[in-house]
């Protein structure tokens, strides 16, 4: 119970003042009426100001004590929160540090998250790379409901769910009453049907793009407020840049094989056109010193052939620089330096 609802104290001084002042109040009425002698009259009149003194300094004073350990109190829980909140991240940076999945490391840190707010699910939401629907993971908060691998369990379309309004909006959004959202939002209607009834939606942002969400949800009504929101900012920070990095990672991996791939078409289209630019040249040769009209007429058509074999080469080699070209477009477009001269460049 916080400190500020019990004061105990206050009102025990408060009560003895009364009972003191409530006594020679009885006394008077058994004893006929009010004392004779003045100078009794003066003494009791002294002591009953003298009481009600140092019961208002007393309680003055204990107030002022009270009110500085709530404050202590509630600095203390603050404190607690901020090192639970320095522990998660270092744990998502552990993980991240060892692991580039992302929902992997969501998995593995439900559970911190639930104790920065309190809830019985938290989801995970990613938003496809064409930007129309979410893929979206659960990780139960027991222990024993745990998956040991994340899936994507539902898929969403960005259009009429809570999800989608989060992310273009970027601004967080609680839902003390699911049932007033389920009507207009999918998301929602299916979390009511499940038996939830309220919900927290964090954005993923990252380069001021949004990238996701990350959603807790709880059986009870107005399970959240803002300083639940506040709490799980950093971390919704934290994994927006792990989904960011890790997208960035599979595409440089995209581009990496689509230059090994362009590496060796070009090395193999020149191997064959050095073998196709040999049996050209000799059956030039045995062209010019045969007459023989069949053999011509077959020189000629392995020559046919040969040049149309030289033609797709071209092709070959024509595509692999467009697809290469294509993928170092793209990797520019999203920031990543694909040679050490580049990123020099970009540093100066």
């Amino acid at each position: 119970m916080p400190l500020r609802e019990d004061r105990a104290p206050v009102w025990a001084i408060w009560l003895l003042i009364a009972f003191g002042a409530i006594q020679p109040l009885v006394w008077w009425l058994v004893g006929g009426g009010p004392p004779r002698d003045s100078v009794a009259l003066v003494l009791l009149l002294v002591v009953w100001i003298t009481l009600l003194a140092l019961a208002a300094m007393a309680t003055r004073r204990i107030v002022m004590l009270w009110d500085r350990l709530s404050q202590k109190e509630e600095a203390h829980h603050a404190t607690l929160t901020e090192v639970d909140q320095l522990q998660t991240q270092n744990a998502i940076l552990d993980i991240i540090a060892r692991s580039v999945d992302v929902p992997l490391a969501f998995q593995a840190l439900a559970a911190r998250v639930a104790r920065l707010a309190p809830c019985d699910r938290v989801g995970l939401a990613l938003l496809s790379e064409d930007g129309k629907e979410f893929q979206t993971y659960t990780a139960r908060v027991q222990q024993d409901e745990r998956r040991s691998r994340p899936r994507p369990e539902i898929v969403f379309k960005v259009e009429r769910t809570i999800l989608g309004g989060v992310v273009r909006s970027r601004e967080p959004r609680i839902v003390g009453d699911i049932k007033s959202a389920a009507p207009d939002h999918l998301d929602a209607n299916i979390l009511m049907t499940s038996g939830f009834q309220s919900v927290l939606v964090m954005p993923l942002v990252s380069r001021d793009r949004a990238v996701g969400t990350l959603n807790v949800v709880s059986r009870k009504p107005d399970a959240f407020s803002q300083p639940h929101a506040d709490a799980l900012h950093p971390i919704a920070e934290i994994l927006a840049v792990a989904w960011v990095a890790q997208q960035l990672h599979m595409t440089l991996g995209k581009h990496r094989t689509m230059e090994v791939m362009s590496e060796l078409t070009l090395s193999v289209a020149a191997e064959i056109n050095s073998a196709l630019q040999t049996i050209i040249g000799h059956c030039d040769l045995i062209g010019r010193s045969h007459d023989d009209v069949a053999l011509q007429r077959d020189l000629q058509t392995i020559m046919g052939q040969a040049q149309r074999i030289d033609g797709l080469l071209d092709k070959m080699r024509t595509a692999a620089h467009d697809r290469l070209r294509d993928m170092t477009k793209a990797m520019n477009q999203e920031g990543i330096r694909t040679s050490p001269e580049e990123s020099l460049k970009s540093e100066v």
